[in-house]
């Protein structure tokens, strides 16, 4: 079944190919595609298998990837974007049977909790907490439907109201146990806090079965891209794409005015590039900065206020390498619970208090001199205002604050943190659902959408623009693969009309 099915692919392929070149005279199709991030390669790795030779990538990094991005930290490669795969999803279907994956190890509930006075939390009060934690998020997924108009933070606060109820002995830093409980939703969202998450965000968010938190082994995510170019596993079957991506190239203004011209690309270099269509796969982040400028004319107002509407936010990570590890082998999650009176004072601590979205370290798979670090929301911003030099040295303080009574704590070696919110390519990390999206009532598929559906002229790719798998990876690659199919219907419709 394998054999007949690459054989009729082949067939297809073939097929598709010549129809196109017996075209060729009567049906350009000319194509850029501005970004070569995820979505961006699967546009063009879907074109290229189909025919489709006149292709060009512009990418404004001087790399490609975008928020995949795996670079050699000390001994390791680590992930400064995306990370895990998030179940069996179309990455899992590239990369699982080739052994690249590795499913997870147990992590709900061995969150270790440990206080602002340096103390360590009951284990069993711990994991009664995270017990109810898990089911209110599993509730929630289930519910959302009915909770139109409700954030998920106001669903957890009131959940966690009647916990705190008969849990009285939380009581004391219940500020501090909400803050944590924010930050760790805020985390999955990039949102600032979960009082900006919308419930319709939950409810349209669809999982993908299986492990959650698959792993890339000693690797990156950053493999996919070998897998999407062809470089991976055999190098002979490499498509064209990295020939035809141009780095360092930012994409300043597409205009599209002449309708039965070609579009015009230019960038910051003053260069200039023309095509029958353009994919546009910048973040929602590039978008909602530069909409007005980027487009001639202006996008259709339905577009814009989409793009207005939908939320990107931000997340921050750290990397921590240490000559030795000092923690125990068994260790996943140190989560840290500011107590209320020291919450109240880091507050007023202009320079210290993004660490209230620090929520805490855990280890690294197959990386074990490793301690990676979250943070949430607007104060993932604030970190990024600092030195790295800065950063580290808080890192230090606030470990040696949580964990210095119950392990013998050694000072990192090196650091290496994220900056997506401070870089203008990208203007944060991945899109969610707030309250002004459903009181606009914008979806993704409107962001999706082509401009002049007639012609093709400009496309829409992104994990931003993918109904129910935005923020994610396999969302991204998804929504390339579906508007090279698009162009590919569109001229096997042409060619056959």
């Amino acid at each position: 079944m394998v054999f007949k099915m690459k054989f009729l692919s082949k067939s297809l392929l073939i097929l598709l190919t010549t129809i196109l070149k017996v075209n060729t005279d009567v049906v350009p199709s000319s194509v850029i595609i501005v970004g070569a991030g995820s979505s961006g390669l699967a546009t063009a790795s879907r074109l290229f298998q189909n025919g489709f030779n006149n292709i060009k990538i512009l990418e404004a990094e001087n790399r490609i990837g975008g928020r995949v991005y795996t670079t050699k930290f000390n001994d390791y490669f680590v992930d400064l974007g995306a990370q895990w795969v998030h179940g069996e999803n179309i990455v899992f279907d590239m990369a699982w049977s080739l052994g690249l994956l590795e499913r997870s190890t147990v992590r709900n509930y061995s969150n270790s909790m440990f206080d602002s006075s340096g103390k360590q939390v009951d284990q069993t009060v711990i994991n009664d907490f995270y017990d109810f934690y898990y089911k209110t998020e599993k509730k929630l997924s289930h519910c959302a439907t009915k909770y139109t108009n409700v954030t998920v933070g106001k669903f957890f606060t009131d959940e966690f109201n009647k916990y705190f109820d008969i849990h009285p002995n939380f009581k004391e830093n219940e500020k501090g146990l909400f803050q944590l409980l924010d930050m760790m939703q805020s985390v999955w969202q990039s949102s600032d806090s979960w009082l900006d998450i919308s419930s319709t965000s939950i409810s349209e968010y669809h999982s993908s079965t299986g492990d959650f938190l698959m792993n890339w082994k000693e690797n990156g995510y950053g493999t996919v891209l070998e897998l999407l170019t062809k470089q991976y596993p055999n190098p002979k079957e490499e498509l064209p794409i990295i020939n035809n991506t141009i780095l360092n190239t930012e994409v300043t203004l597409i205009d599209y005015s002449k309708s039965d011209e070609k579009i015009m690309v230019q960038t910051s270099n003053g260069e200039i590039f023309s095509a029958d269509h353009v994919i546009v796969t910048c973040s929602l982040g590039v978008l909602k900065d530069r909409h007005h400028s980027m487009f001639k004319p202006s996008l259709p107002k339905r577009k814009q206020k989409t793009i207005e509407a939908l939320e990107f936010g931000n997340v921050g990570k750290i990397f921590l390498s240490f000559e030795e590890y000092w923690w125990t082998k068994e260790t996943v999650f140190l989560d840290f619970l500011w107590k209320d009176e020291d919450f109240e004072m880091i507050v007023n601590e202009p320079e210290k208090n993004w660490l209230l979205g620090l929520i805490g370290f855990e280890t690294v798979e197959h990386k074990p001199k490793l301690l990676e670090g979250w943070v949430s929301g607007k104060y993932s911003r604030e970190m990024e205002k600092l030195t790295e030099e800065q950063v580290k040295n808080h890192c230090i303080e606030v470990i040696e604050r949580f964990l210095g009574k119950t392990y013998n704590v050694t000072k990192p070696t090196e650091i290496i943190r994220t900056t997506w919110n401070s870089n203008n390519h990208f203007k944060g990390t991945y899109s969610f659902r707030n309250m002004k999206s459903d009181a606009k009532s914008v979806w993704a598929e409107t962001l999706a959408e082509p401009i002049d559906k007639t012609k093709l002229m400009i496309l829409f790719a992104g994990e931003a623009t993918n109904k129910h798998h935005f923020g994610t990876v396999h969302g991204a690659i998804e929504s390339g693969y579906r508007e090279a199919d698009r162009l590919i219907k569109f001229y096997s419709e042409l060619t056959t009309n």
